[in-house]
């Protein structure tokens, strides 16, 4: 006679969840080490690279000034002037 106790069927237990098929899946891949960054100890930049990043600089500095954040404003004149400064000096 069949088996009637609750979770089986024809004496042979009933699982809810499927046995796994195959083999269990990899493991996620290690994350990419970054190499190591050297860098040189001068950096040549021509008349018009320094002429665009200072207009960017002071694009930025207007913007932030109107946000209100004079800091960061503060630190982007800072750099313009680093660049201006070396530009024009002999």
């Amino acid at each position: 006679m069949p088996s009637t106790t609750p979770g089986t069927a024809g004496g042979l237990a009933v699982s809810a969840t499927p046995a796994p098929l195959g083999p269990p899946p990899a493991p996620p891949p290690a994350p990419a080490v970054e190499p190591a960054v050297t860098f040189r100890p001068v950096v040549c930049l021509t008349k018009r690279e320094v002429f665009d990043a200072c207009q960017a600089l002071a694009d930025a500095d207007r913007v932030l000034v109107a946000a209100g954040t004079t800091d960061e404003a503060g630190a982007l004149a800072d750099l313009f002037e680093l660049l201006e400064d070396r530009m024009t000096r002999a």
